[in-house]
């Protein structure tokens, strides 16, 4: 009898870590302006990692990031890029993108000080500029996207609205647009006026890119989003689809 319950002990992280559904590596960099949400995002990872039961890595630095690659089958960047990775390093991780995994950026994961063109496609975009900080109407396009099944047709969001460049409507799929008209997009943080994206503003969007699923999001500067139930499950809605074959 001792015999076989030393057997199960020793089995059973086995059997536990069996029924994990994937393997995820989620990535954060040091950043001044988003300081206080990167704690909470990591902090949300782990409950969502719970209540799904996948198997959680957190990288906090290049070297980790590159470090965990190999484990995975999905990468989330929070308010990350690869601004602080080596020419090395980027080539490590554009080997694994090619694999055909699945890549998530959120908010600024788009704002790189150091622009990369393969990068700022594999995002979909690159951000410009924001005005300051305010609610606005958010309104769903592809409600059958699993990101956004559980959103009203139209709600109100509080966040930086991001401008993007280098942003090609025709080449990905577009699933949350903000209206301009129910803010101030003019309002920046001196006294020369924003222009804005016009009509169709988005800021979220999925596409898939040399043999990855992409999902990006725009949402998520404050550590309130990460709090937010209808936030995550937008995120873990994004996950779900970036892992499908």
């Amino acid at each position: 009898m001792k015999y076989l319950v030393l057997i199960f002990i020793i089995a059973m992280p086995t059997f536990i870590n069996a029924q994990d559904q994937f393997k995820l590596l989620l990535y954060t960099q040091p950043d001044r302006w988003h300081s206080e949400s990167i704690p909470a995002a990591v902090e949300a990872f782990k409950l969502l990692s719970k209540k799904h039961q996948f198997q959680l890595f957190w990288a906090d630095e290049p070297a980790k990031l590159m470090d965990y690659l190999g484990e995975v089958s999905v990468v989330v960047f929070v308010n990350s890029n690869t601004d602080l990775l080596n020419t090395e390093q980027i080539h490590q991780f554009r080997e694994f993108i090619n694999k055909g995994v699945g890549f998530v950026g959120i908010h600024s994961t788009s704002d790189s000080k150091v622009k990369n063109k393969w990068f700022t496609q594999l995002i979909g975009g690159s951000f410009t500029d924001h005005p300051r900080f305010q609610s606005a109407n958010v309104d769903v396009h592809n409600d059958n996207f699993p990101a956004v099944l559980h959103l009203p047709k139209r709600f109100v969001w509080s966040d930086e609205w991001y401008n993007f460049d280098e942003f090609h409507p025709d080449k990905v799929n577009v699933v949350l647009t903000v209206d301009e008209g129910s803010y101030n997009y003019t309002l920046g943080y001196d006294d020369i006026p924003l222009k804005g994206m016009g009509k169709s503003h988005p800021v979220a969007w999925y596409h898939q890119f040399d043999g990855a699923r992409v999902f990006y999001t725009a949402l998520g500067h404050k550590p309130e989003s990460y709090k937010n139930d209808d936030f995550m499950k937008m995120i873990f809605g994004g996950i779900y689809w970036v892992l499908q074959p």
